[in-house]
């Protein structure tokens, strides 16, 4: 069903990789995936991605403030050895600080040139720096929120779950993705759309801030992907999976029941609503392609 809209989500759906060093040597990576819009080079994704990137900078910058601070006491000629070594005791460092970071974004020499965030309902937006626009052949579609939506419809999500890029980092040259890893190879699931989720918040928008529920969860690695329907058009960006408790067995009626009974989900996806990156994207004067149905 979806073999064809699949081949047309490949065309514009790429992975979002952040590599890091922790302070014991370890490097691990986070994966996922982003959406460019336009020809211009801007994109779309889960905001709870990218601000991983707030946090590793938070955590490079605690740590290399820490190394300042015991390199001026291990060099203090003032301070006698036993209070050397207790203030130097007080300045421990976590074995998971952050000693480096960077991101790869689908291709080499690609960087971050714009962002803009709505983090009430997990979006951002981006430009790509560097990007070059005979990379991708077409540019998605965004379902038209005016028309029919119809609870029911199925729909499919993509991007990279279940594949593990381990990098390495080299002191001339960074972090390396190794070559085996790639391309991350894509994974489709299929759901069907099932309500609509609106979110409260305080701030004011011209428009709603919603997302789609489908009867799939999200996996990780999908998060920042298309949900899109039997003609590759776009319905929501993959935010979240929700759990949603399914009771059997709860009854008064059962009390011996067993507890493997008694907690079992659904797992849904929500995804960030065309309503709402349609409204985002004209607030910001981004270029995208409205479907005709």
């Amino acid at each position: 069903m979806f073999a064809n809209a699949c081949s047309i989500a490949r065309e514009f759906t790429f992975p979002i990789i952040i590599s890091y060093k922790q302070a014991n040597g370890e490097c691990f990576s986070i994966m996922g995936s982003f959406v460019v819009i336009n020809d211009d080079g801007w994109f779309v994704t889960a905001h709870h991605i990218i601000s991983q990137l707030h946090k590793m900078r938070v955590s490079y910058d605690s740590y290399h403030k820490l190394l300042a601070n015991r390199k001026s006491i291990d060099e203090d000629q003032s301070l006698i050895q036993p209070i050397k070594k207790k203030q130097l005791a007080q300045l421990k460092i976590e074995p998971t600080a952050i000693e480096n970071f960077s991101i790869w974004l689908g291709w080499d020499n690609v960087t971050l040139d714009k962002l803009i965030v709505l983090p009430q309902i997990d979006l951002a937006v981006g430009r790509l720096k560097n990007f070059d626009k005979a990379k991708i052949r077409n540019y998605p579609l965004f379902k038209d929120p005016e028309k029919t939506m119809e609870q029911g419809t199925s729909l499919c999500k993509i991007g990279f779950p279940f594949h593990v890029i381990k990098p390495v980092y080299e002191e001339n040259k960074g972090f390396i993705l190794p070559k085996e890893s790639f391309p991350p190879p894509f994974f489709p699931l299929e759901g069907m759309f099932t309500r609509n989720v609106s979110v409260q918040s305080d701030i004011k928008k011209p428009y709603p801030l919603m997302y789609i529920e489908t009867s799939s969860p999200g996996l990780r690695g999908q998060s920042g992907g298309p949900t899109f329907d039997i003609h590759g058009v776009i319905w929501a960006i993959q935010s979240q999976t929700h759990h949603l408790k399914l009771s059997f067995g709860d009854s008064d009626a059962n009390p011996k029941v067993s507890d493997h009974i008694k907690h079992q989900y659904l797992n849904v996806g929500w995804g960030i609503h065309a309503k709402t990156l349609i409204g985002f994207f004209k607030e910001h004067g981004i270029p995208f392609q409205l479907s005709t149905y």
